[in-house]
Formats: C-alpha cells, structure tokens, sequence
C-alpha cells in the first residue's frame, strides 16, 4: 500500500533545524515527502522570535531551496498561518482571496513561479479557497481530512483542483487528546495506518515534530511493505482517472478541534 508523508513548515526552528533534520532523515531511508511551506510571520514563541533577525519564514530562504533540491514536494501554504487557522473557516470571500493573494505573491517574489500545490493551516478551509486553488491552476491540494483523491465541493461552490487527503490523525492531534501514552504513539499510528485506503494513506507532520517518532514509524511501514511517495506521484498517477465530486463538512477530530473533511460524494 502507497504512503504519502507531508510536512508542515510555519515556524522559523522548522524551517531551519527542523527541515534540516527531516531532510537528512527521509534521504537515509530514500524516500521521497511534500512540504508545505508558509512565508509570513511564524507560530514560534516570542522568546525564539526575539532571538532571530526576522520572523519571517521567507527570509530562510536557503533551508527552503533545499526541499527541493532532494527531490521532494515543495508547495504553499497560508501566509500567515496563524490567522488562517484562527478565521478561515468563517472568512467571507474578499478575506480569503486577500490572504491568497499575500501568500501567492511572497511565493512568486521568493521562487519566482507559481507554487504546484497547496496544504491549508490546521484542515481549516472554506468554499473560496478551493475556487482560488482551481483558479491558480495547481496540480493538487491537501486542505482536509478525508479518505480518497477528490474533487471538492463546499456550500455549492465547486472547485476543481484534486483533493489528496490526510488520512491519519497528527501526531500532535493524538497527543492534545490525552488518551495515549507518549510511549504507545507509534503502535497507535501504525495500527490506524494499517485500513487500506484507494490512494494509501497519508501522514502530516509538522517540521518541528520529534525526529525519533517519525523514524518509528517510517521503519515499521517499511517493514510492512510500505510503498513511499510524493503527493505528486500520487496525483500524477491519478490524472488518467475520473475523479468524483465529494463534498466537504466538518469533522471533530480525537483533540476536539474540528476539520474540515471530505464527506458525501456527488
């Protein structure tokens, strides 16, 4: 079975140490990941802030290049991803097409190109941004929770950018929910991966995450016989298949936060 790894990139130790770390780990094992990467101010805390030259993520711009430079996914996310976590999923169209266009302008003005895909903060979405997604002519998305490559459509606003899923809960999902011990995280994720899914199944992470845990779980799908690749892959495959209209709806995830998630299809 396919297994897509994704990783968050909203905070400056992400961007620097973090993604060295992951980048260094993922080319151990020869595999291939998506990055998501927002270019505005980071989650970081004020004390990390008040220690480095700026709080914007784009200003590492060299830690960025390296993605993918090694050969995995580079696309875009939120600009600001705090504020997109915290209003988005009630925003009004002129709010979104504003933080879509900051975020797709400090991508142009970094890269000098037009990023190939999107994940948005925190599974926070609504019907605009998948216009805006369908608009910008990206090859896929990755704004939701869900179980299959698909098209999306929210509140009758049609989008027409694929849909590729996170399947598994984050880890810092399951550790907010207080019901599993930091020992067992790895053998509750393994046995949550193991439902066979159409596209395989797909674990975010964020670049800060714990190496040690990412590790774990990358020798026990491994040993499984685990097939990695890129969301790219995945959506380059899919390309020559009909892919079916799904609603999107909101979904309370093990922490209590709420998602929004792939729901009924078309």
């Amino acid at each position: 079975m396919r297994t897509a790894i994704s990783v968050s990139v909203d905070t400056l130790s992400g961007a620097t140490a973090g993604v060295e770390r992951l980048l260094a780990l993922f080319g151990s094992y020869d595999i291939r990941c998506s990055f998501f990467v927002s270019l505005g101010p980071s989650r970081d805390s004020a004390f990390l802030k008040r220690r480095m030259s700026s709080n914007r993520i784009a200003t590492h711009a060299d830690a960025i290049a390296a993605i993918p430079a090694e050969g995995h996914d580079l696309g875009m996310a939120p600009w600001d991803s705090a504020v997109w976590a915290a209003e988005a999923a009630h925003a009004d169209e002129a709010w979104t097409r504003d933080q879509w266009k900051r975020a797709l302008e400090s991508w142009q003005d970094l890269f000098g190109a037009t990023p190939a895909s999107h994940a948005a903060t925190a599974f926070q979405a609504n019907p605009w941004l998948f216009r805006l997604e369908q608009q910008a002519g990206l090859a896929f998305a990755s704004d939701v929770f869900g179980k299959s490559l698909f098209v999306p459509v929210m509140q009758e606003q049609q989008g027409g950018c694929p849909q590729l899923p996170v399947t598994l809960a984050p880890a810092t999902v399951l550790r907010a929910s207080g019901g599993i011990a930091a020992e067992r995280l790895h053998e509750e994720l393994f046995s949550l991966s193991q439902k066979i899914l159409p596209a395989g199944q797909h674990w975010r992470i964020s670049a800060d995450e714990d190496p040690e845990l990412v590790e774990k779980m990358i020798v026990m799908w491994k040993g499984s016989w685990r097939e990695f690749q890129p969301l790219s892959a995945i959506a380059g495959a899919a390309r020559a298949t009909a892919v079916r209209q799904h609603r999107v709806g909101w979904d309370q995830l093990e922490d209590g936060s709420w998602a929004a998630t792939q729901s009924l299809p078309l």
